[in-house]
């Protein structure tokens, strides 16, 4: 009797569904029908388009065709989610459902609690949401917010009036929020970033983002710095083919007049402009032959160091020095041929302008590969430089280099003994301008002989395999020729433009070692070399000595320079590291001197300390110290760790660093603490 109770209620509701092309399907054990509802209890399933709902009681109402669902109702199957409701209708003929206490779970584990919703054509309005990926019960994190909307389409929500709480203690309020619940970029605001700067006082960026296609997208980042200004940056990145990508960002940062004076800063604005653009292969699908090409551009054009300084993450550059260095590289090259085309431009932010700066623009290089002629080990290569120094005051050098060197190589007593003799050729024309000179043209030729005895021997032991590539090399310097006159008759501003004149007769010894173990890993390798000058009063150059040993998890590393000049240590470092799976340290030093050689060395005499340890799966540290010697001082440090679990982690650090600026540098004690709730929420502050 109960099968053909239910076997009348799935029939009554088909031909409903007939009449309104849905497909819906109801079973229950107990049934009661009236003239125009019907109603079920006791085991009733609904089958809904592409979801399975399970309820306590379902009526439905054939005037309306409103199926309404009460008790405890889950519904499974939508889109990959999970629905918990005490209270749902559907209005068949519009697909429209309303609920009350709706919990939601979807497929990446993050769930949500409303007072009230309403779904069309799977688009949700909430009620007061809770949301969180943590466990229902007791979460460690959730968001509060007044009322939202779900797209389950593209999978995008949008929060309004939101606080994110840590246990009971909110963190950060919004009174908007959009963000996608799977990886694809979508456009609105992003996190904003908070810290705190001994120098600068509280900090606040928040970034703006437009994901205007697949292949591109913009972020906007305005700043306030309390006790220093505000400002914006602004950064297009895009990628236009499956080879090549690109970045452009501008940027613009007022100071306060206080911060200007307290600080002695050149500059009470700082903004510019950088462009990263590189390409694996520009023109090569065109050429005929087996050709490669490539494009590589890194550019910063910028008024002050602080530009920089002030960019929460910054572009790929060639460090925060002063002197900042734009590169624009392009190469073509196939098995017997390279061309490139290279140019360097270079801002020199310790100056007011940079009329006198020298830049390259540009230089350009063919060289022809290592080929033999005549004979199979009698070989020879080229080497053709274009140079074109500029600057707008001083003097300019335009320049031609051609460099060819012939290597005839042999071997005696079965290959155990190789000999290479060479001869290398060097031409060089060079025009200057800009200024007047008694010479506005020199050029230079040389010639210059080498000869190395070497071998490279190998042993296999039982338990290890030992490599041994000694080798003995004598440089002759050759003929020179110079018109119309002599490097040293050119006047200073010409000869700092480049350098000639043939290296000093010398010979030099060097040898490396190499000890493997039976599976072929290094375990101790040894390299060093020794110059011998014979013309000179001290004929002894640097030695220089290089070796690491290797064994299990520990490294132990020294590199060391002497100058028997001077009878002194030049330059020495070292290191012992351990890494272990729970944990991993490092100690190192490095010694460097300026001896009456040398001017632009900056000494140095350094401890340096790393370490991270992790104390089980969810809580780890790191840190690192580096601390001179000679001034008794820490330089920088930090000290940070991590806190995971399966729904957030936390990070947090405490550092001193060094920051650059036009008028030397300053340290800088921040504060970052960063949570992250998983798996699509980061909360940060630096």
């Amino acid at each position: 009797m109960r099968r053909f109770v239910a076997l009348i209620l799935f029939c009554v509701v088909m031909l409903t569904a007939e009449e309104t092309k849905q497909n819906i399907e109801v079973t229950a054990k107990t049934l009661h029908s009236t003239k125009t509802v019907v109603t079920g209890s006791d085991g009733v399933v609904v089958y809904y388009n592409d979801t399975v709902i399970k309820a306590d009681k379902a009526v439905y109402n054939k005037e309306t065709q409103l199926l309404t669902l009460d008790g405890k109702v889950e519904m499974i199957g939508y889109k990959g989610s999970k629905e918990h409701t005490s209270h749902m209708e559907i209005q068949t003929q519009s697909n429209e459902v309303k609920f009350k206490e709706l919990f939601l779970v979807s497929k990446n584990d993050v769930w949500l609690y409303a007072n009230r919703a309403h779904r069309l054509d799977g688009n949700y309005t909430f009620g007061r949401t809770v949301l969180s990926s943590c466990n229902a019960n007791d979460p460690l994190w959730k968001m509060i917010a007044e009322h939202s909307k779900y797209d389950s389409e593209d999978e995008y929500m949008k929060i309004y009036n939101a606080k994110v709480y840590f246990k009971d203690v909110p963190v950060v309020y919004t009174p908007y929020m959009a963000f996608s619940t799977n990886n694809k970029r979508r456009s609105g605001l992003l996190f904003p970033l908070f810290g705190y700067s001994s120098n600068e006082g509280f900090i606040y960026e928040q970034p703006v983002y437009w994901a205007i296609s697949d292949s591109m997208d913009i972020e906007v980042n305005p700043q306030i710095r309390t006790n220093r200004g505000y400002g914006m940056y602004g950064t297009y990145r895009f990628v236009d083919s499956n080879h090549s990508k690109g970045a452009l960002r501008i940027g613009y940062f007022k100071d306060k007049e206080a911060y200007v004076l307290e600080h002695n800063l050149p500059e009470d604005v700082h903004y510019g402009v950088e462009f990263n653009y590189e390409s694996t292969k520009l023109f090569s699908d065109k050429l005929s032959g087996d050709y490669t090409d490539g494009l590589y551009i890194n550019s910063t054009f910028l008024n002050d160091i602080d530009y920089l300084n002030l960019q929460k993450s910054t572009l790929t550059h060639f460090g925060l020095s002063p002197l900042q260095e734009s590169r624009l590289n392009y190469f073509l090259h196939n098995n017997d041929y390279y061309a490139g085309i290279n140019a360097k431009y270079f801002i020199d932010t310790r100056k007011v302008n940079n009329d006198d700066t020298l830049q390259i623009l540009p230089s350009a290089q063919f060289h022809k590969y290592l080929d033999h002629i005549f004979v199979d080990n009698f070989t020879y290569s080229a080497d053709l430089k274009l140079n074109n120094l500029y600057r707008v005051e001083g003097s300019t050098l335009q320049q031609a280099e051609l460099k060819v060197p012939f290597e005839y190589t042999t071997s005696f007593f079965d290959d155990f003994v190789n000999i290479t003799l060479g001869e290398t050729l060097y031409y060089s024309k060079n025009f200057f301008g800009n200024e007047e000179y008694v010479h506005d043209t020199y050029a230079y030729f040389s010639s210059s002989t080498k000869a190395k005895l070497f071998t490279d021997l190998t042993k296999k032991y039982d338990t290890f395999t030992h490599v041994l590539q000694p080798s003995l090399q004598y440089f002759r310097p050759g003929a020179e020729s110079q018109r119309p006159t002599e490097f040293d008759m050119l006047s200073d501003s010409q000869k700092e433009l480049f350098t000639v004149g043939l290296p000093e007769e010398n010979y030099l010894l060097s040898l490396g070692h190499y000890f493997y173990d039976e599976n072929m890993k290094l375990r101790f390798y040894q390299r060093f070399s020794q110059n011998y000058y014979n013309r000179r009063a001290v004929k002894l150059a640097d030695f220089t000595n290089e070796m690491q040993y290797n064994i299990k998890n520990w490294q132990f590393y020294n590199n060391t320079v002497y100058a028997h000049e001077f009878k002194e240590i030049r330059e020495i470092s070292s290191r012992i590291s351990f890494n272990e799976k729970m944990y991993r340290f490092s100690i190192g030093h490095t010694y460097k001197q300026q001896l009456p050689d040398q001017t632009l060395i900056v000494p140095a005499n350094d401890l340096n300390f790393n370490f991270g340890y992790h104390y089980n799966n969810n809580i780890s540290f790191n840190g690192a110290i580096t601390y001179n010697i000679d001034d008794a001082l820490s330089k920088q440090w930090s000290f940070g760790g991590m806190y995971k679990q399966d729904c957030w982690s936390m990070k947090v650090s405490l550092r001193r660093v060094i920051t650059p600026r036009p008028t030397g540098e300053t340290l800088d004690d921040t504060f970052f603490v960063q949570f992250n709730f998983i798996p699509f929420l980061t909360v940060g502050s630096n």
